[in-house]
């Protein structure tokens, strides 16, 4: 969103937590986000809130996190900010030992007798002054008014705070809905011709101003996903398929075209507007073109649709036809099942047409108990399921229940 408005902006790391999990961005990831120009700083290794630990340990969260992020490729490394905004003399100075220009909190600006912006320089470079963190009750007009707050008070620097820029509520309620984020950088984009322009802490710091972008003429770059991952070489039933595109020369994405008939797109072709089902063997031709007009090359991609549709084969293979089993005993079921398309999904066993229990992997079986059955004669049977969903039942195995 801050790219395709020639934007950019400080994102702060946890060095210790990159790639932990689904929830935190992998190293690949921050390298795009500073390969796009935007600027990484430091935020302790694993978010530890610095006013409550001794400062041994603030020294270690500070400093390894710093160097951890310089090994790995991420330079100059000049800004930080504090977990949870806390900070004391004893963590500023911490940030300063460990080679750090800035250390920003949250709060202390545009609020009820507070300035209405960090100053420049700032007031304390080691407590960089804010409005509120952005949360799920911020609305436009409040983002607006910090802006403008600034403007009409002798200007000044206006440090905005995000978590998560999400429609999820992703970070709790530190999150803001992204059509309320691009509003505003839409907003605030035009006002750079009175002035107010949107710079990375460093880039505030320093005092530098980075060159006006030039002409936008780096064609769109566009991706097709299946079932939302990395199409595969082939399927056995329909595929969802999806683009996207991304634009890095500043003008961002104005649409992409696509065809499903094996003809090149042109402009004129169908706007993609969302994900699409494919149910039989389809190339998929697409292309995106940015708001500057720059339009990338055709992009061609087979999704391929093998059909299922033979069933699999199965068979009982334990108790034996006929045989005699005693009421509380236990009985091993156990069936061979194949199948030459799609494989075996499961195999499930009944006794009279009820089911006793399902088995996912071979080989197939499970203990049955007959203690819920009546004396006499009943029929087993399994029933194997294949991927695609075809199912075969085997001959019945007629079992004698006895006292």
């Amino acid at each position: 969103m801050l790219s395709s408005r020639g934007m950019t902006g400080t994102y702060y790391i946890n060095s210790a937590m990159v790639g932990s999990s689904g929830y935190y961005m992998t190293w690949a990831q921050i390298h795009a986000l500073a390969d796009a120009g935007n600027e990484i700083g430091g935020h302790t290794l694993h978010h530890i809130n610095l006013t409550t630990v001794n400062a041994t340990t603030a020294r270690t969260e500070v400093c390894d996190d710093r160097t951890s992020l310089i090994n790995n490729g991420f330079s100059p490394l000049v800004s930080f900010a504090y977990p949870e905004a806390e900070s004391n003399t004893t963590a500023q100075q911490i940030v300063r030992d460990c080679g750090y220009t800035s250390g920003r909190g949250v709060g202390d600006v545009s609020c009820g007798g507070c300035a209405a912006a960090e100053t420049v320089p700032p007031q304390n470079a080691y407590h960089l002054r804010t409005p509120d963190g952005v949360t799920t009750s911020t609305t436009l007009a409040d983002l607006q008014s910090y802006v403008t707050n600034a403007e009409n008070n002798g200007g000044g620097w206006v440090i905005l705070t995000f978590h998560g820029i999400c429609s999820n509520t992703c970070t709790n309620i530190n999150s803001m809905n992204p059509s309320i984020f691009t509003a505003f950088l839409d907003w605030l984009a035009p006002r750079s011709a009175n002035g107010t322009v949107v710079r990375t802490v460093g880039q505030a710091m320093s005092g530098t101003t980075p060159p006006p972008p030039g002409p936008d003429t780096t064609p769109p770059t566009t991706s097709i996903a299946c079932n939302g991952t990395t199409c595969a070489t082939s399927y056995i039933s329909a595929v969802s398929v999806s683009l996207s595109a991304t634009d890095t020369g500043g003008s961002g994405v104005d649409r992409t075209v696509y065809t499903t008939d094996g003809s090149d797109p042109t402009a004129a072709s169908p706007t993609y507007t969302g994900p699409f089902t494919v149910a039989q063997t389809t190339t998929v031709k697409y292309f995106s073109i940015d708001k500057a007009g720059n339009a990338e090359s055709v992009k061609s991609r087979l999704i391929q649709i093998n059909a299922d549709t033979v069933a699999p084969t199965v068979s009982m293979t334990n108790p034996a036809n006929g045989a005699s089993v005693r009421r509380n005993s236990t009985v091993a079921l156990a069936a061979n099942a194949s199948d030459a398309g799609s494989g075996i999904a499961q195999v499930t066993f009944t006794v009279d047409g009820n089911t006793l229990g399902t088995d996912t992997t071979a080989p197939y079986g499970l203990n049955w108990r007959p203690r819920n059955v009546s004396l006499g004669q009943h029929s087993l049977r399994a029933i194997a399921r294949d991927v695609a969903g075809n199912t075969t039942t085997s001959a019945a195995r007629t079992v004698t229940v006895t006292r």
